[in-house]
């Protein structure tokens, strides 16, 4: 049975973990719950390459938190969080407010990660997770297609699942405008032997493909050294120029907390127990992103939306557990498919170990998205 008195519930962070679990916690009248999150905004991540090649419009991945909050019943505080004091049990925002918890959830998610190993990077920077930055992007890229200037340049360095669908949507609307190659050329760099490392291989296969239809220029193997006056410059020698350059090599996780209580590791992700809670901390539970889990063989389990939904599954019954004295459930979250946009309606994935690709599976693919946006639907 609950307490009388309501628990306070804390939550930090608007992604897809911070909202999937608002979703199964906000109707419990027993409890309190605070939404904390650094913008007015929860940014459906898994679309951007869609906006910033000028394909669709910014409300169509971006939804505000306030009038969400507001028809969910629950408090919503808009600041950024400078610590978190474990043992007192408070969140320090900085607007000079202190925000006490009887139960915290780390939902923080990811930014981009831009290595000082490559000089100069730091000049060439922006983060397309910062719903600013990515604005600026897609102008910058539609601006450049615009413009009267010859062999115009487009730089993507990482080859992964987001520089693979960025690059192809970059192409595909440099191809939809009649431009050739020399008009505008993409090069897409990825330090691993090809692109999208450590997939399966129908995906890197299909994903190669539709690169070289769309006539983007790929090196692999490589990696980048130094970036000077508009040219990238590659460990093989290589020269690169640009008129306009995305690092889309990995993420890590922004530092919380100064409480050495609190262990993480090189990423800023948590370590936490089989069943999300911080370690060693019994009423702070992470998830998505910021959160450091391994799967059944012992490998890390890589941060994506659909994983992120899992945790937020997991934690919401285990607070609830926890709440009234029940045993907790343990996170036995894995990735069940991926899919990967390959531009022109045209998407390939695995779900469930079966494989897919054309138009069924960019079906399935906007119906998951299109199930996630219906939450907003305010």
């Amino acid at each position: 049975m609950f307490n009388s008195i309501k628990k306070n519930v804390v939550i930090i962070g608007a992604g897809y973990s911070g909202i999937s679990l608002v979703e199964k916690i906000s109707n419990n009248k027993n409890l309190e719950v605070t939404l904390i999150n650094k913008n007015l905004y929860h940014l459906h991540q898994t679309d951007i390459h869609k906006y910033i090649s000028g394909q669709c419009e910014l409300e169509d991945i971006s939804f505000n938190l306030e009038i969400y909050c507001m028809n969910k019943k629950i408090n919503f505080i808009e600041a950024f969080v400078e610590d978190i004091e474990f043992k007192t049990k408070r969140v320090i925002l900085n607007n000079n407010k202190n925000l006490k918890y009887d139960y915290l959830v780390i939902a923080t998610g990811s930014k981009s990660f831009f290595p000082n190993q490559i000089k100069n990077i730091q000049e060439y920077k922006a983060d397309i997770k910062e719903i600013d930055i990515l604005k600026e992007q897609r102008t910058k890229f539609l601006d450049l297609l615009n413009s009267k200037k010859k062999e115009k340049n487009i730089a993507i360095v990482g080859g992964g699942l987001s520089g693979v669908e960025i690059a192809l949507e970059f192409a595909s609307v440099i191809r939809k405008r009649a431009l050739t190659k020399e008009d505008c050329q993409i090069s897409l760099i990825e330090q691993f032997p090809d692109v999208l490392p450590n997939m399966d291989s129908f995906l890197v296969n299909q994903a190669r493909k539709a690169c070289d239809k769309l006539n983007i220029k790929r090196y692999h193997g490589t990696f980048v050294n130094e970036v000077k006056e508009n040219v990238i410059y590659l460990s093989d020698s290589n020269e690169i120029p640009f008129d306009m350059v995305l690092f889309l090599i990995g993420v890590s996780s922004e530092k919380l907390s100064n409480d050495e209580s609190a262990q993480i590791n090189i990423k800023n992700q948590f370590l936490v127990d089989e069943y999300l809670r911080l370690l060693n901390h019994e009423d702070v539970f992470v998830m998505g992103d910021v959160a450091e889990t391994k799967g059944k063989n012992g490998n890390y389990v890589l941060p994506t939306a659909q994983v992120a939904k899992l945790h937020a599954n997991i934690v919401a019954q285990n607070l609830l557990n926890s709440i009234e004295g029940n045993l907790l459930i343990k996170n036995k979250s894995q990735t069940k498919g991926v899919m990967v946009d390959l531009a022109d309606k045209n998407t390939v994935g695995i779900i469930l170990g079966i494989k897919v690709k054309g138009f069924i599976a960019y079906f399935l693919k906007r119906y998951v998205s299109k199930n996630h946006k219906k939450i907003f639907n305010y």
